[in-house]
């Protein structure tokens, strides 16, 4: 019931861990105890085990196993005994002083009522460091196995060797004890476990252990994340890949938002996902926890911060990391079209790349993105957009009903390369080891700009029909007429940016005359010299050209009539006072 293991695994030596029994008051030096292990990760599978207290330090003690100890000579167990007094010392004077400053406070004197945290070195299998387990916080009363003691285990072996590898291995286990107290014992409440390992992954670069990069505990997380850059986020097998993933994205949160963001969901009432989500909505961040994870992966792709101050690591040794996509796709007049079909899991990253190549000297083809996704699954989708200018633009392909479309315009930027990013987000909580895949659908077309042009018009623009005169703006759903004396009240606008839109997207906005000036209240019908009163929204009052009509009713009549407010147009006081005074309408 109450078994959690938080294992701690390295690349080179990586890691895991043991746990324990037996309750201790004021250990002495020489004490013997016999110790509850776990067989999974014991070198010999063995359910127990004796070991000796070698050391104490201020805020720990060094329980060194008996076998180990007597099979090694004399000179192996002064090396030993020095390397632990290298790290006991490390713990009381770094470790415990940086990570209960930002984490809060283990147990503390916990169920053993000791303050000090005991460390059992033991021989463990190839590959694991390490690891920390609840179990032993509990009295033998609430879970058997107990040690009774707020402890961690670390490999021998390993610090027999590298005394610095162990304070890195005990600098990661000690933040899964503070997080126990922190969330399970105060709040009552479980972390996910791919977060709780995040902290633990930080807690190595905040003890100062990944400094220099060359040879650190986070060099080798990039070198283990470079042999393969799509692993999920939150899916937790607990192989070394996801401790690379964790530690990678560990160091961009802190970088965009500070140590604040892990640091204060430590101690949130949510947990997970939804603990990070309010943390950005209580701090004012206009982003989510969605929006940050789509701009890490663009930035694991991209990682350059002169682009974008999102797409990329400020640490320099961080700036090499280069992920690649899963397909790579050229595009050309004997394939104007490609549809990529990817099975993700949540909170995995995807990177599709097309070569656009073939369309950059033709101004009149641009491109369009299609995506849909698995039924009942959710995805994010966005898109880097590389042009010749050496320009980089990111955008997100909005997703609704599973599907979402885009159009990337080929200007005089010269469009020559779009990067799909994109991500399963179905699930939000309760991630375990192993987590369902759902199928992305990426399709990428080749299209006239002229199409491409009329689907991505901006709030503001100016159309017109092809062949016709007749100017109008936009805005929202909504257009109105425009006379030439109307557009030169507006220093900004110029007739020869209306873009041509054929019929069918013409006329799918709808014809608005409603305006209102940006510093009052009153709405007005208006309608320009030239322009008879077309009936349409103004509620077909009978009016002079040239003229504007206060709407002398109530919100309540506004709204009974079926009037839109988005239909309202604001206009600056020179095209107001441009139009003569009408009769108002009442109705």
């Amino acid at each position: 019931m109450f078994r959690k293991r938080f294992i701690f695994i390295f690349l080179l030596l990586v890691i895991t861990g043991i746990f324990v029994s037996e309750s201790a008051y004021a250990d002495t030096l020489g004490q013997g105890v016999n110790f509850n292990v776990n067989s999974e990760f014991d070198k010999y599978k063995r359910t127990s085990l004796g070991a000796t207290l070698r050391h104490i330090g201020d805020r720990s003690y060094f329980y060194v196993e008996d076998s180990y100890w007597d099979g090694l000579n004399s000179l192996g167990q002064n090396t030993l005994t020095a390397n632990i007094k290298t790290l006991a010392d490390a713990f009381d004077n770094n470790i415990y002083v940086k990570e209960t400053a930002t984490w809060g406070s283990e147990p503390n004197p916990g169920v053993d009522g000791d303050p000090k945290l005991t460390v059992l070195l033991e021989e463990m299998t190839v590959n694991r460091g390490g690891y920390f387990e609840t179990a032993n916080s509990y009295p033998k009363a609430e879970a058997r196995d107990s040690n009774e003691r707020e402890m961690v285990s670390l490999n021998v072996e390993v610090l027999l060797s590298d005394s610095f590898l162990e304070k890195v291995f005990l600098a990661h286990e000690f933040q899964h004890l503070i997080s126990f107290n922190q969330k399970e014992k105060i709040l009552n409440l479980s972390e996910d476990v791919w977060l709780n390992e995040l902290r633990s992954e930080y807690s190595v670069s905040l003890a100062g252990y990944n400094y220099p990069y060359q040879d650190s505990n986070l060099e080798h997380r990039v070198q283990t994340f470079s042999s393969n850059r799509s692993d999920s986020l939150t899916e937790w097998p607990n192989n070394n890949l996801d401790y690379a993933t964790a530690a990678l994205f560990a160091e961009y949160l802190t970088e965009q938002f500070g140590i604040d963001i892990l640091s204060d969901t430590l101690k949130s009432s949510l947990v997970g996902i939804s603990s990070l989500n309010k943390y950005l909505t209580d701090k004012g961040y206009k982003e989510n926890f969605g929006d940050v994870f789509m701009n890490w992966i663009g930035a694991l792709y991209l990682n350059n911060l002169s682009k974008n101050e999102k797409l990329g690591y400020k640490r320099i040794e961080l700036q090499t990391i280069k992920a690649l996509p899963q397909q790579e796709v050229r595009l050309s007049s004997g394939l104007p079209e490609y549809s990529a079909v990817q099975y993700i899991r949540d909170w995995q990253p995807l990177w599709l790349a097309f070569d656009t190549g073939a369309i950059t000297n033709d101004s009149t083809k641009s491109a369009k993105i299609d995506v849909s996704g698995e039924v009942g699954q959710i995805f994010l989708a966005s898109y880097l957009a590389f042009y010749d200018s050496g320009e980089v633009d990111l955008d997100r392909i909005n997703i609704t009903g599973g599907q979402g479309s885009v159009y990337v315009i080929n200007s005089d930027r010269k469009l020559n390369k779009i990067v799909v990013l994109g991500t399963k987000s179905t699930k939000t909580s309760g991630f375990g080891k192993s987590e369902t895949a759902g199928y992305l659908n990426v399709k990428i077309s080749m299209v006239d700009t002229k199409n491409a042009e009329a689907h991505t018009l901006k709030d503001g623009a100016l159309i017109k029909r092809p062949r016709e005169k007749e100017i109008y703006v936009i805005w929202g759903k909504y257009k109105r007429y425009l006379d030439p004396g109307i557009i030169s009240l507006y220093g900004h606008l110029d007739p020869a940016n209306a873009i041509e839109l054929e019929s069918e997207m013409f006329d799918s906005y709808q014809t608005s005359n409603y305006v209102k000036y940006i510093n009052d209240e009153k709405v007005y019908a208006v309608w320009p010299p030239g322009e008879g009163s077309p009936g349409g929204t103004s509620g077909g009052i009978a009016s002079d050209e040239g003229s504007k009509h206060w709407l002398n009713i109530t919100p309540q009549q506004w709204d009974a009539s079926n009037r839109d407010w988005n239909a309202i147009f604001i206009i600056n006081d020179l095209e107001l006072n441009y139009y003569k005074t009408g009769v108002d309408i009442t109705r």
